[in-house]
């Protein structure tokens, strides 16, 4: 679907100042082709971009939380990798949000005030595009909570004196809602979504490269949402997480691959994927070793596994014939080699030494993944007890989505251990390839993958025989880059911005975190 160009908010009326006693040219100052209201579907189109386009970028997603949770990692340098990130990618990942929450916010304001919703359901049902952006600001606010812990929020559906974001009309420094109340609230803004949703009108007839205006898509996304936040939430509130599962079940996720949420991206005319963008002139990122170890079944439970091959390339294969598309494919384990992790001397390594990301993953037109059948299916079998119908499930809906053989999903599935907690959420791990936030808060949240497969600070890893000669050593240590942090970061520091913009709201939410404003401080639902 071609992305439309939205350049900002177009409210072109005309002042004329017309001296005349004639009533016929009263009109004047209507000019019809300048219109009032930008259309909402171009507005949606504009926000999704721009909200995926940050925060699934080099920076945003590449040398953070892809690089934490070890799918990737550098080989240039290796100071992202031992938790020095940089402040840019705090503030970007904070200011994206309410940027793109403004416009969001806009398409509700339109579809629901009486004087533009008749011009705004000229591109799709009212209350569908009002579901569709409530559900968008469910999403954001719940990763950005996430990241940072208490922050400015806004919601529609309620008048609670705490959500004072985006009221920038009547408050600047708004205050930081607490966790439990955000969470609480996005329950709630995502049941209401699903509730007013109707499966036989349109969302946006155009401008939605989500599901391409089908209703019924938004519907079961935010069902599945509310699974993956109140799955979040039940070791610290289960009663209220119980009970919206209990609805979301009953009013229907998603039931295969067709259901999956995804941005969609173009090959050409500058709509492309932004870490393909990243690639164009750069070479940063392989696929990390302790990835590609549990990949190749040197760690873990799991036998060979043939996403590997759709997950990254063999060494043999150059950056220019990844972005290609045309080098030799290889099905043997043996071609494959992950980059070192938080190595300070990875420059030293060729790249024919360790494995790209593949042209499966590097390519212009890559989706960038909201949720999909896989993590529902996940998320059923943890909620059932680890059952093995859901785990089973799980594992073939992500060989399928990336479209592995189906003699391979076969293979791997006769072979594929039992279910229990560890089984269950390290396979969850590898199906949230290159959505890193979420393994990212799955990590905090489970405690899995756990140090038999992750390689953590203080750890020491022995490299291959062919980096090992490279490098001069046979093995490192890895250091973190933060004094006494021996695992993940339990969250990101606020921007440092918020001391000046907004510093008093800053300090109150501060004062609520165990550890201050360290990546120390577990966030609530933390308490694994």
């Amino acid at each position: 679907m071609k992305k439309i160009k939205y350049i900002g908010i177009l409210v072109l009326i005309t002042s004329l100042s017309i001296v005349s006693c004639t009533k016929d040219i009263e009109d004047v100052n209507n000019n019809p082709n300048s219109p009032e209201v930008v259309p909402t579907n171009t507005i949606f189109n504009s926000a999704t971009e721009e909200y995926f386009s940050s925060t699934r970028n080099e920076f945003n997603h590449g040398r953070f939380t892809l690089n934490w949770v070890e799918y990737w990692g550098q080989n240039s340098y290796a100071d992202e990798d031992r938790y020095l990130y940089r402040e840019t990618t705090a503030t970007n990942s904070y200011n994206v949000v309410y940027a793109v929450a403004t416009d969001l916010q806009r398409i509700i304001e339109y579809n629901t005030d009486e004087a533009t919703k008749e011009a705004a359901a000229a591109v799709g049902n009212n209350n569908n595009q009002v579901a569709a952006a409530r559900i968008m600001l469910a999403y954001m606010f719940h990763q950005l909570t996430n990241t940072f812990g208490d922050v400015p929020y806004w919601s529609y559906g309620s008048n609670d004196p705490d959500f004072q974001a985006l009221q920038v009309d009547e408050i600047l420094s708004p205050v930081f809602a607490s966790q439990e109340k955000i969470y609480a609230d996005i329950l709630k803004e995502l049941r209401e979504s699903a509730d007013m949703i109707d499966v036989n009108e349109s969302g946006f007839t155009s401008g939605d490269n989500i599901f391409q205006g089908d209703a019924s898509k938004w519907k079961k996304l935010a069902n599945s949402l509310i699974l993956r936040v109140a799955t979040n939430l039940k070791d610290v509130d289960a009663t209220s997480a119980n009970a919206a599962i209990a609805l979301a079940i009953a009013d229907g996720v998603m039931e295969s691959n067709d259901d999956n949420a995804a941005q969609f991206y173009e090959t050409g005319n500058g709509n492309e994927n932004p870490i393909w963008k990243s690639f164009i002139g750069r070479t940063d990122f392989a696929v990390a070793a302790p990835f590609v170890d549990l990949l190749k079944g040197v760690t873990g439970n799991f036998g060979p596994d043939p996403r590997l091959f759709k997950f990254a390339a063999p060494m043999t294969a150059s950056i220019k014939s990844i972005k290609d598309a045309d080098y030799t494919p290889s099905t043997n384990y043996n071609d494959y080699v992950g980059v070192p992790y938080a190595y300070n001397k990875v420059n030293r390594l060729g790249f024919d030494l360790y494995s790209f990301p593949s042209s499966d993953v590097l390519k212009p037109d890559f989706q960038e993944v909201l949720m999909e059948y896989s993590e529902v299916e996940f998320l059923l079998s943890e909620l059932n007890g680890f059952a093995q119908a859901n785990y089973v499930n799980a594992v073939k809906a992500s060989m399928e989505k990336w479209e592995v053989p189906a003699a391979s999903i076969t293979a791997f599935l006769a072979t594929l251990p039992a279910a229990n907690k560890e089984n269950v959420l390290n396979q969850k791990y590898v199906a949230l390839y290159m959505q890193g936030h979420q393994a990212y808060a799955e990590f905090r949240r489970t405690g899995y993958p756990n140090t038999s497969i992750l390689f953590l600070p203080g750890e020491t890893y022995t490299l291959p025989a062919a980096q090992a000669a490279a490098a001069g050593e046979p093995s490192y240590v890895f250091l973190s880059g933060v004094t006494d942090l021996t695992t993940l970061p339990s969250r990101v520091k606020y921007p440092v911005t918020l001391q000046t913009l907004n510093g008093e709201n800053r300090a109150a939410a501060v004062s609520k975190l165990s550890d201050g404003d360290t990546v120390f401080s577990k966030l609530f639902w933390d308490v694994n």
